[in-house]
């Protein structure tokens, strides 16, 4: 539900966190900027305001807040029967993870707190909390989170009636001609603008384009460039650039060097400080036979299409650009990975490719997505439920709901907004 009083928009992560909030581990929400950490933390510590926990909200954006955390015994004392406290912005501590420890250690108290980059908070925190931390990551806005934003009934409704069609899928509950149209309309907005809290909630797209620039430069791209220790930007932009192109297809490290201007092992280096910093994924390959389907190469998502977009600075309507296709593919995959289940695709050495493959209690499952409102899959994933005989898959479009069976394969035909 939205808070309107805080416009507090409610996220997937909560369900995700609130069994942990009464263990002892420390938490640490990690994610890029702007995805809306400080204010997920707000509304935990609102939360806690209305138990009889005593609780305390600090940010080390703060000086007199950070400087408190360097003494780490004055901290202790003055914060002395506190039963939470949460910290935002935490990788700014020096030793943060050696002081958290001992504060772990030697209190009760539990601790909640968050961080830009994961290599800052994962790394150089977790090492000294083995066992004593659990990561959880906060992404822009998945299209539920989006649709809620704009239509909070409408969002009740595909909640009500599709809460996760890879659980379960009923075609009967299908929406009828108007709220698929509202709900394609909604799709496209967030696939040309992405789910960035700031852009989500700018009124014209000229204001969703300003603040999408604002965030790339002035945050991420600030932030990746001093991790990699970087004299300039343009190197980085233009690989950036490069791979925004590249979305859904097999990644050509040389082609990517060559482009860039950078070393082999460079690339690499960077590659891995884009994944990490939350800006793209790259997706492994599925196989069971080395000799006839690809195991090492993979493909290139985007966690956020809007910032692909503005990197191409191509913001067209779907149905005047020649990368839908990717684009949808970009999507499917950016809602998949919340859900934490291992996640390849399929290709074979005679090029038929399955878009994803889906691994869960030990049983795989096909995904196919086209932006088109083509009724068929085509030959390449029949091919692949004819070799590993999947009890389930799922073709994605914009065509109409449907159910059909294949042997003992059970292929669900849905609208990409149901997923």
């Amino acid at each position: 539900m939205i808070n309107n009083t805080k416009n507090y928009i409610s996220r997937e992560l909560e369900a995700k966190i609130k069994p942990f909030l009464s263990r002892k581990e420390v938490l640490a929400i990690v994610g890029a900027r702007q995805v809306g950490k400080t204010t997920f933390l707000q509304h935990l510590f609102d939360g806690l305001q209305k138990t009889r926990k005593k609780s305390a909200f600090l940010t080390f954006e703060k000086e007199k807040d950070l400087a408190l955390f360097e003494n780490i015994e004055d901290f202790k004392d003055y914060y002395d029967g506190y039963d939470v406290i949460l910290i935002d912005e935490f990788h700014y501590a020096k030793d943060g993870g050696k002081k958290l420890k001992y504060l772990f250690d030697t209190t009760k108290t539990k601790f909640i707190v968050s961080g830009s980059s994961s290599l800052e908070l994962t790394f150089s925190t977790g090492k000294y909390l083995v066992g004593r931390m659990v990561k959880f990551t906060l992404n822009p806005f998945s299209f539920r989170e989006f649709l809620l934003a704009k239509d909070e009934k409408l969002a009740e409704l595909l909640n009500l009636k599709f809460k996760d069609i890879l659980e379960k899928f009923n075609l009967k509950m299908a929406f009828g001609e108007e709220l698929n149209l509202r709900l394609e309309k909604y799709l496209e907005e967030y696939i040309l603008f992405g789910g960035y809290p700031a852009v989500v909630l700018s009124k014209t797209q000229n204001e969703k384009k300003k603040v999408i620039e604002s965030i790339l430069e002035n945050y991420l791209l600030r932030d990746i460039k001093a991790l990699l220790n970087l004299k300039t930007q343009t190197e980085l932009l233009k690989m950036a650039t490069f791979l925004a192109s590249q979305i859904g297809n097999l990644l050509n490290y040389r082609e990517l060097a060559n482009v860039s201007g950078f070393s082999y092992k460079t690339v690499l280096e960077h590659l891995a400080v884009l994944e990490q910093t939350f800006t793209l994924n790259l997706l492994k390959p599925f196989y069971r036979n080395r000799r006839t389907e690809l195991v090492k190469t993979p493909k290139v998502f985007f966690t956020d299409t809007g910032f692909r977009n503005y990197l191409l600075s191509d913001f067209k309507p779907l149905e005047q650009r020649n990368d839908a296709g990717s684009l949808v593919e970009n999507f499917v995959f950016s809602q998949i990975a919340r859900r934490e289940l291992k996640t390849n695709f399929w290709r074979t050495k005679s090029k038929a490719e399955v878009d994803f493959v889906l691994e869960k209690n030990s049983e795989i499952i096909p995904i196919e997505v086209k932006y088109s409102k083509i009724a068929s899959p085509g030959k390449s994933f029949f091919s692949f439920v004819e070799k590993f005989s999947p009890k389930q898959g799922y073709f994605l479009s914009r065509g109409l709901p449907n159910v059909k069976r294949i042997k003992q394969t059970e292929i669900f035909f849905a609208p990409l907004y149901y997923l």
